[in-house]
């Protein structure tokens, strides 16, 4: 355990990430309080802030070999599509558009992940993902219990405001 929590702390340009449920509500509710045009790059602000929260994360190393990782990345990913189309199915396009934004940074490591077959996303070959991997220096394994309620508050909004 005293791993996690020393490969969390030290400075490292490894990816860290809250999970895309959150940025994604998080946009979403941008997108219903803010005029359309002005929500998206306030929503792409909005990734970089919930970034710099503490949140859940296990050494890269782990990654490819964590079961719960995989499955938890997985959920994360199909929550937050579904929260979207949700929004969409429900006439709140902007709401949609908004929750994308907020996701779009980590499409950087989307991508790397399908090209490589590997949740490892140590090399940050870019200013921005080096940046971007930097400013999160909060990922904990306890900071599931940081994004969960997080989910679950943010989303039951999302959900409520849609419906209104």
């Amino acid at each position: 355990m005293l791993q996690y929590y020393y490969c969390a702390v030290r400075k490292t340009n490894k990816l860290k990430s809250m999970t895309g449920l959150n940025h994604a509500a998080t946009g979403m509710l941008l997108g219903a309080a803010l005029p359309f045009p002005l929500s998206i790059p306030v929503a792409i602000i909005s990734h970089f802030v919930l970034d710099a929260l503490p949140h859940y994360g296990i050494p890269q190393e782990q990654r490819n070999v964590s079961k719960f990782w995989k499955t938890f990345f997985v959920i994360d990913f199909i929550a937050a599509l579904s929260l979207g189309f949700f929004g969409l199915l429900h006439g709140q396009p902007a709401m949609f558009w908004t929750g994308l934004a907020a996701c779009a940074p980590d499409f950087f490591w989307v991508g790397r992940i399908v090209h490589t077959h590997s949740f490892d996303l140590s090399h940050n070959e870019t200013f921005f993902t080096r940046w971007h991997a930097g400013i999160q220096h909060f990922e904990r394994p306890w900071g599931i219990w940081v994004e969960l309620p997080l989910s679950i508050i943010l989303s039951g909004i999302v959900i409520w405001v849609v419906l209104l």
